[in-house]
């Protein structure tokens, strides 16, 4: 049954020449770094003073989150409540901070991927106007 299933030709004299060669030592100098292709590639990023504006309203977020929690539970509490009044600023700035930050992150994300689209869109254009300027010819 199982020389049923070997492939036929496996016992002829071609496949005894078969042989996988193999490199000990890899030879790294063939390879030089100065000889490579420069590409300049965009970058995919968001633009510096659009993360520097979302880091900045983050900031401005977790700040007015502190205030309101601050303000929240120094108007609830009579007396000195300066432990829970600052506690309750901590949890208002992390959740100020974490909402101004998701949202930021969202419109990083949006801008990045409208600007990628409307370069697509110029280049589809400018290829279309170049097969109708052939066309013409």
């Amino acid at each position: 049954m199982a020389d049923d299933l070997a492939p036929e030709g496996i016992d002829s004299p071609e496949s005894d020449n078969l042989h996988i060669e193999i490199a000990h030592e890899p030879n790294l100098e063939q390879y030089l770094v100065d000889e490579l292709p420069v590409t300049a590639t965009p970058m995919s990023g968001p633009s510096k003073p659009s993360q520097a504006l979302a880091f900045s309203s983050i900031l401005l977020g977790g700040a007015c989150g502190g205030f309101i929690g601050f303000a929240f539970t120094d108007l609830q509490c009579s007396g000195s409540c300066s432990g829970a009044s600052g506690l309750s600023a901590l949890i208002g700035a992390v959740v100020g901070a974490g909402g101004v930050g998701v949202v930021s992150i969202l419109a990083l994300r949006a801008m990045n991927e409208w600007k990628s689209k409307s370069k697509r869109g110029v280049d589809k254009s400018s290829a279309i106007d170049n097969l109708q300027n052939h066309k013409d010819d």
